[in-house]
């Protein structure tokens, strides 16, 4: 494997190029940026195609090291939740990565010297390069999906991002959408959308009585957005039907409290 070093302001980072030009990273020197210590769990979580062993120098001379791919490097960032886990994946995404794919992940000295005589493996060079990059692409765009998969939002959350005054201000607007309806204070969706996956409830307790918090899923959140984006409003303007509103799910009938 080629070796090379870049160094940034989270220190030097050791990459290796394998024979197609895949980079592996050194799994304890990015776990040490990332402030993950527990490398035996760590390796657990991540695919075993993508984990490997090899031989580095170091001040104590040669020694075994585990290395990791691309998938298996974002996955360790998504692991780590160090403030500094999100600059350090963009300085991959727009250096790092960018260098390697550009500078050395195909052409070693003997492609060079295959390319001065043969214009066929320059075509077969661009053509490659063209896939790291879609690849590279397709990676980063998993990576943002795989970041939100799991998080949850408030009405107060999404209403900041749509740009409304409040919360009360989005749940009235859904309400008049058709997309929920209050009973007993509780904002419940309507039978088109209550099985959709949009929320997630959980259940508490004041004063020796139950309450139903509720946040949107990345799902829900999304199909909000959609919904007051130019391409997704209905002609004129006009609100959704209103469905009718059935009795409340013997699951939420107490009050769902404000977010």
């Amino acid at each position: 494997m080629n070796l090379q070093v870049f160094n940034g302001e989270f220190g030097a980072i050791r990459v290796l190029r394998d024979e197609a030009g895949e980079p592996w990273f050194v799994l304890n020197e990015v776990a040490k940026i990332l402030g993950i210590k527990n490398i035996t769990d760590l390796k657990k979580r991540l695919n075993p195609k993508g984990l490997g062993q090899t031989e580095l120098l170091t001040k104590g001379g040669k020694q075994k090291a585990y290395i990791i791919n691309e998938p298996n490097l974002f996955r360790t960032i998504l692991r780590s939740d160090k403030p500094e886990a999100k600059r350090f994946e963009d300085w991959l995404v727009e250096e790092v990565l960018p260098a390697i794919r550009k500078y050395g992940g195909y052409l070693t000295p003997e492609k060079i010297k295959e390319a001065l005589t043969d214009p066929d493996v320059i075509i077969d060079l661009a053509m490659r390069l063209k896939e790291a990059e879609q690849k590279r692409v397709e990676l980063q765009e998993k990576v943002t999906l795989l970041t939100h998969t799991n998080k949850t939002y408030t009405s107060t959350e999404i209403a900041k991002e749509l740009g409304f005054k409040s919360a009360i201000e989005l749940n009235k607007k859904l309400e008049e959408m058709g997309i929920q309806y209050k009973v007993n204070k509780t904002w419940v969706l309507t039978a088109k959308y209550a099985d959709k996956g949009y929320e997630e409830i959980k259940q508490d307790t004041k004063n020796g009585q139950p309450i139903y918090h509720r946040k949107w899923t990345q799902k829900g959140r999304e199909f909000i957005l959609s919904l007051f984006k130019p391409t997704a409003i209905i002609a004129n303007d006009k609100p959704f039907i209103k469905q009718s509103q059935s009795t409340l799910p013997s699951t939420l009938k107490a009050p769902l409290q404000a977010d």
